[in-house]
């Protein structure tokens, strides 16, 4: 008990010393909550003046490796006014960054909380925990951003839903030769890089040999525009290809959509 007392008061020797001797964290604090105070109020002028040309945002969401600019960032925070209501943050704490390197107070600002708000197009309230960091330039403006939480889930959780279903009755002998390629760069992948496509699934049943791709859009004028691609424009000739291993050519090809009345179920 005493070894973990001394560690506790460690820890608070440091953080107190940590906060004393950077001149610049509290007033980087008082930018860092401001921005996600002004983030509720939906004042995104106000938001983007606390934040530098330059910034770099490391965002959650998968497979985006590269950070964002300026420009994107905006979109971001647009896009975010434009879909939730309410939106409030909930701090559990804010807390002083450090050099990584020499580990000494570097004026950055970290905290962790939770979100809450609803989605304004499905009435979804979420609540949405996660950790965010804030490195500052010389002016005090925000020049780095990182977000960590679960982008994808909260989407899923709270977001509209525009699925589309494609049946894809394959040739007998044919099924290992359909999924090959769809599995090829201009298959699949290619429709998971289209915009608007939330997400792609496919699964093969051997009783009914039929391939299923499933779909999650942002909007059904996102999947046409979609289809107008793949049948017109797309260079690989991928809709064709698929429907020379369909049975009865382009009948085989069956994409089943608009759909309405989505319904997700917890186990209670």
């Amino acid at each position: 008990m005493k070894n973990l007392k001394k560690i506790i008061l460690l820890h608070l020797g440091m953080l107190f010393i940590s906060c004393g001797n950077n001149t610049n964290y509290e007033r980087n604090l008082a930018t860092a909550q401001k921005l996600f105070a002004l983030h509720g109020e939906e004042k995104i002028d106000e938001q983007l003046a606390l934040v530098s040309e330059d910034i770099k945002l490391y965002t959650p969401m998968y497979g985006s490796s590269e950070p964002l600019g300026f420009d994107a960032y905006a979109s971001i925070l647009k896009g975010y006014h434009d879909n939730f209501e309410d939106i409030k943050y909930n701090a559990n704490a804010w807390l002083p960054g450090v050099d990584t390197l020499s580990l000494k107070p570097d004026g950055s600002v970290r905290t962790y909380g939770t979100w809450t708000g609803k989605n304004s197009t499905t009435g979804k309230d979420i609540n949405l925990s996660g950790y965010w960091y804030f490195n500052f330039d010389s002016e005090g403006k925000i020049i780095a951003q990182g977000d960590f939480f679960d982008y994808g889930g909260m989407m899923q959780a709270v977001g509209p839903k525009n699925p589309v279903l494609v049946m894809l009755k394959v040739l007998p002998g044919k099924k290992q030769e359909m999924i090959d390629l769809l599995n090829t760069p201009d298959g699949l992948q290619a429709t998971r890089n289209f915009e608007g496509c939330l997400s792609v699934e496919a699964f093969f049943n051997t009783e009914t040999y039929t391939y299923y791709v499933y779909g999650d859009w942002a909007s059904y004028e996102n999947y046409q525009n979609y289809l107008d691609w793949r049948f017109n424009d797309d260079e690989s000739k991928m809709a064709q290809q698929v429907m020379s291993l369909c049975v009865g050519g382009e009948k085989g090809l069956i994409p089943i959509y608009p759909n309405s009345d989505y319904s997700s179920f917890n186990k209670l």
